[in-house]
């Protein structure tokens, strides 16, 4: 038990210090020998866990959706307008990439072709989608929104703000991320609701 105990530990800190190399430096500039130096093990035991630097940002990868995808679950299990979870959800995004160097380099590896770009933007899309299609079926929005644009806009949103992050850390402060929803929320609900949402 203490051995597994320790593996994981080990496992989490080489996690931790790939990520902070590959937000650095980004995935092809950063290297083995300084992520186990950062990490405090050995070469051998980085390998050990990670066989390649490929399967070291995969795994930063999947740690990055783990995060993003227990944040999606409890904006969709959150109680109370549909709408204010997906403005929660926006903002705890926006956290995430701000303060979690895991979700912030798993994010960013995820923006090349090598790392299969598109699939994480479909499953935000989807969350979007659900979200959405909850705050119809509530009488949140105004009658006749396409649900279908109006989550591919979010998403748009959303990677925008990921793409432009790296140059500009202002864009994910809380209140840059509710200014982009004052923009948003009167082409989705009626005006005279707006001011009922947590911005």
């Amino acid at each position: 038990m203490v051995k597994q105990e320790r593996a994981g530990r080990t496992r989490q800190a080489v996690l931790l210090a790939a990520a902070d190399a590959f937000a650095e430096a980004g995935f092809e500039a950063a290297n083995l020998v300084d992520i186990s130096r950062r990490a405090g093990v050995s070469k051998g035991a980085l390998y050990f866990h990670f066989v390649s630097k490929q399967a070291l940002a995969d795994g930063v990868r999947a740690a990055a959706a783990r995060e993003i995808g227990s944040a999606a679950l409890r904006a969709r299990r959150a109680g109370g307008p549909a709408l204010q979870g997906l403005i929660d959800f926006s903002h705890e995004l926006a956290r995430l990439l701000r303060e979690d160097v895991l979700v912030r380099a798993g994010v960013q590896l995820g923006q090349g072709a090598r790392f299969g770009a598109g699939a994480a933007w479909r499953s935000l899309t989807e969350v979007f989608r659900r979200l959405l299609d909850r705050a119809a079926d509530a009488g949140e929005l105004h009658p006749g929104v396409d649900l279908r644009q109006a989550a591919d806009l979010l998403t748009t949103l959303a990677a925008g703000l990921v793409l432009f992050a790296p140059e500009d850390a202002g864009r994910l402060r809380p209140e840059a991320v509710r200014g982009l929803w004052a923009a948003a929320l009167p082409a989705l609900v009626p005006a005279d609701r707006c001011s009922a949402y947590r911005t």
